[in-house]
C-alpha cells in the first residue's frame, strides 16, 4: 500500500481527529474515507426515490422565462 504525507493546519487536523475518534478509525483510515467520499461520483442513497415525491397541488412548474433575460447587462 502506498504512503502519503499530509501537511494539515491545526483546524483541519482537529476535524480529522474528531471525526476519526467518533467513528473509531485511525487518522489514516479516516483520511482515506474522506478522500473516497469526496471523489465519489454517485448520487446519495435514496436520491432517485425522491423523484416525483412532492404531493402538493400548490407545487407547480413556473412559467417559461423570456430568453432575453439571459442577455448580458451593461457594465456600470
Amino acid at each position: 500500500m502506498a504512503q502519503l504525507s499530509l501537511y494539515l493546519d491545526e483546524p483541519t487536523l482537529s476535524v480529522l481527529k474528531s471525526n476519526a475518534s467518533r467513528e473509531k478509525l485511525s487518522l489514516s483510515k479516516m483520511a482515506q474515507k474522506s478522500i473516497r467520499s469526496y471523489s465519489s461520483h454517485q448520487w446519495p442513497a435514496g436520491f432517485w426515490n425522491l423523484y416525483g415525491a412532492v404531493d402538493d397541488e400548490t407545487f407547480c412548474e413556473p412559467e417559461e422565462l423570456a430568453w432575453g433575460l439571459d442577455a448580458p447587462r451593461a457594465q456600470l
